[in-house]
């Protein structure tokens, strides 16, 4: 699962830096192909289609919106299917950029992230942080993991800023790389970090092509973020939530070379303080 993941993200770093030397086979803009990038928010708004409509009521955890109030999500589904893009309560207005000023995903700071994990191999499963207390430059984060015929607990403490690298050698680790790198492959659609629905880059070549496109918004356990999807010839590749580019995703969902759900991530309970 380590390598599926970590795959997806050195695709992710290649994008951004426009090579896309290891997509699928795809060359760079040369006498074989050609690259374009559409003008930021040119687009429509609409559903990411093909991904997997995941959220599910039986999971049991409240909503903890950024405030910390409680309650159930009931309408954070992921970014899926051929419907429009999400305008109901906890929809982000496509209209506005979102508010991203303070990453929404931090160790070093009290708060407590709920994860729903989806294993093709594996089955379902759960991944939960909380971030406990913050004293003499050091935060202590609780763990607990499951998915299949693993579960993990621990509790670390390390440098603010640095706790995450106390966590290498939690089976959790890798998908909290995915969230973390989640918002990087949004790096490629220019325009610095503001992402705006309608934004698209893609890239024709003699092997292949590659579109990356912000197709709308959503919102995760209060996480308001826009809806981004790769498709390599064609085909789903990748989808994410994310604020911004290079910020961490609340969703992240990977598929195969046939489109089909190979692994996904999905905050479902959140609070800070």
């Amino acid at each position: 699962m380590n390598g599926r993941v970590l795959q997806t993200v050195l695709v992710c770093i290649v994008v951004v830096l426009a090579g896309c030397t290891g997509l699928g086979g795809l060359g760079g803009p040369d006498e074989d192909g050609e690259a374009a990038a559409s003008t930021p928010g040119a687009g429509t708004s609409g559903g990411a289609d093909g991904g997997g409509d995941s959220n599910d009521d039986s999971t049991g955890v409240g909503d903890g919106t950024a405030s910390g109030d409680g309650g159930v999500d009931d309408s954070s589904d992921g970014p899926s299917g051929d419907g429009a893009a999400s305008s109901g309560a906890n929809g982000a207005s496509s209209g506005a950029a979102l508010n991203a000023e303070e990453e929404w995903f931090n160790l070093s700071t009290p708060g407590r992230y709920a994860f729903e994990i989806e294993s093709a191999e594996e089955g379902t499963g759960s991944m939960t942080f909380e971030t406990t207390n913050v004293a003499d430059g050091r935060a202590t984060v609780s763990v607990e993991y499951e998915l299949g015929d693993e579960s993990f607990e621990s509790t670390v403490t390390g440098p603010v800023g640095e706790v995450e690298s106390q966590l290498v050698a939690s089976p959790a680790y890798a998908h909290l790389l995915a969230i973390q790198l989640g918002g990087i492959g949004a790096g490629a659609l220019g325009g610095g970090e503001e992402l705006a629905v309608g934004d698209e880059f893609s890239q024709q070549s003699a092997e292949g092509s590659l579109r990356i496109a912000v197709v709308g918004t959503d919102s995760y356990a209060g996480v308001e973020c826009y809806a981004v999807e790769t498709r390599i010839n064609g085909t789903l590749s990748q989808e994410v939530c994310t604020q911004q580019a290079f910020t961490s995703a609340p969703y992240v969902a990977i598929y195969d070379e046939n489109g089909d759900l190979t692994e996904r991530v999905e905050l479902v309970e959140y609070r800070r303080g």
